[in-house]
């Protein structure tokens, strides 16, 4: 019984002495809990804008902005990004930063958002090079080329030529369908940079080109040595199975044996 209402005790005298030092805090700082954040001035985007748009009064909106850091290339006057391409596409309330521009004077759409030392490459396509219509803006492909010199059959041959390189889009669309929707088109553009540029009109014009779709997160590239007609028929007629021929027996051997003037051969 002692040990029972010493035990309630000292849980009261703890009680007491945690409230006696949150009172005390509270009255040495009475604006502690609710001094209000501070506050700062921030373009933002008003809608979702997709990339290449270029920023009108109607697409920015200015807000306060509650944060101990400002975020690095923001705005705080929407005079300073009008006339300006985006070139990654924002969603409402999202901060307009400079990384997300085009230079000044640069315009707007396609030719916008191509980054410096890159070319844009439009390639006629079909269902089955475009694999299906699901080669979309932002997606990524690998590119082959199939050849046939001469005209000669057995010298056919197909190689990837490019890996990993990003459409710019579809047809005349730069950004997909929000869900993903496949969608038939005859051109596709390519981002690539001037030598990769020659390679694929190159190819193009001497060959028949096909697209291999990616995952967007597989950035590895492979190292293939082609394929050759000529090599792939012999391999698979090295490796088919070939009949047995029955071979004779084997004759046993002989001796030949002379008795006067008889001959005689003599098998063991």
């Amino acid at each position: 019984m002692c040990i029972l209402i010493l035990a309630i005790g000292s849980g009261g005298a703890a009680s007491i002495l945690t409230y006696r030092i949150l009172k005390n805090r509270q009255a040495a700082d009475p604006n502690r809990d609710t001094a209000p954040a501070p506050t700062f001035p921030l373009v933002v985007a008003a809608v979702k804008l997709p990339y290449g748009s270029v920023l009108q009064a109607e697409h920015l909106q200015t807000v306060e902005w509650a944060s101990q850091i400002r975020p690095e290339g923001s705005f705080t006057d929407p005079q300073a990004v009008l006339g300006r391409a985006i070139v990654e596409g924002v969603v409402p309330g999202e901060p307009i930063l400079e990384s997300r521009l085009a230079p000044k004077d640069a315009g707007g759409g396609l030719a916008s958002v191509i980054p410096k030392g890159k070319r844009a490459v439009s390639v006629r396509v079909n269902e089955i090079i475009g694999v299906a219509g699901f080669v979309l803006p932002r997606t990524r492909v690998d590119v082959l080329v199939s050849v046939n010199p001469g005209g000669e059959k057995g010298r056919s041959a197909s190689k990837m030529i490019l890996q990993n390189v990003e459409v710019l889009a579809a047809g005349q669309k730069i950004e997909q369908d929000a869900e993903g929707k496949p969608e038939t088109v005859n051109v596709i553009t390519l981002l690539v940079n001037p030598e990769e540029a020659e390679k694929l009109t190159l190819a193009g014009n001497e060959g028949e080109l096909q697209l291999a779709l990616r995952n967007s997160l597989d950035l590895d590239s492979v190292t293939t040595s082609g394929a050759n007609l000529s090599n792939m028929v012999q391999g698979a007629r090295r490796e088919a199975p070939r009949p047995r021929a029955d071979r004779p027996a084997p004759k046993p051997p002989t001796v030949e044996v002379i008795r006067g003037s008889k001959r005689t051969t003599e098998s063991f």
